[in-house]
């Protein structure tokens, strides 16, 4: 179940995924006991009201980590998935039309330079203890297991995202399984 509009026009939610009713999110309907379980953060459970724009801004009614976890000891449950299957969840992309690298064939290689310049202080703050967002602390606790909580590349995340294609075929988001060098520069840090 969702209740958040889509960012993505084109794309067909499959017949398993449904919108929650007008005027109710899944806080909501997770606080009045309609669904069992919910992910937390911006477009989750602890988001009061239906959807809006400025999610963040909006008073939560009931605070997401008032919840049981769906996943005892989650933290001890990454670990193993990670050194099991070496799959660790992306954080973002970085996404520079054809035309523009094309054109510039410097820009991909200085945006990376610059984001892993960028980070490097972040990993280094962390490290020593300096931070203490949940954020902060759930990197932190990567370390032991990485040595970059945020790795950048597609050598570095390839399990990831060949789950992550895996997943989206298997659910229907995307139709065909796309070779990876023709979506994706790789640039490694």
């Amino acid at each position: 179940m969702v209740d958040d509009e889509e960012h993505v026009t084109s794309l067909k939610l499959p017949q398993n995924v449904v919108h929650a009713p007008p005027g109710k999110s899944l806080q909501s309907m997770m606080a009045s006991g309609e669904i069992q379980a919910g992910f937390t953060g911006p477009a989750g459970v602890g988001r009061a009201g239906p959807p809006i724009g400025g999610w963040d801004e909006v008073s939560q009614t009931i605070p997401a980590d008032t919840y049981p976890e769906l996943i005892a000891n989650a933290e001890k449950a990454e670990s193993e998935w990670f050194h099991r299957t070496g799959i660790y969840p992306i954080h973002g992309l970085i996404v520079v039309k054809d035309e523009h690298v094309k054109h510039y064939p410097w820009l991909a290689r200085s945006l990376t330079d610059a984001f892993d310049a960028a980070k490097k202080p972040y990993l280094e703050s962390i490290k020593f203890g300096r931070g203490d967002t949940a954020e902060d602390n759930r990197y932190r606790g990567f370390l032991s297991l990485m040595s970059d909580p945020l790795p950048y590349g597609i050598s570095s995340n390839r399990a990831s995202i060949e789950a992550l294609v895996t997943y989206s075929l298997q659910q229907e988001l995307i139709s065909s399984r796309p070779q990876l060098d023709r979506i994706f520069i790789d640039i490694d840090p």
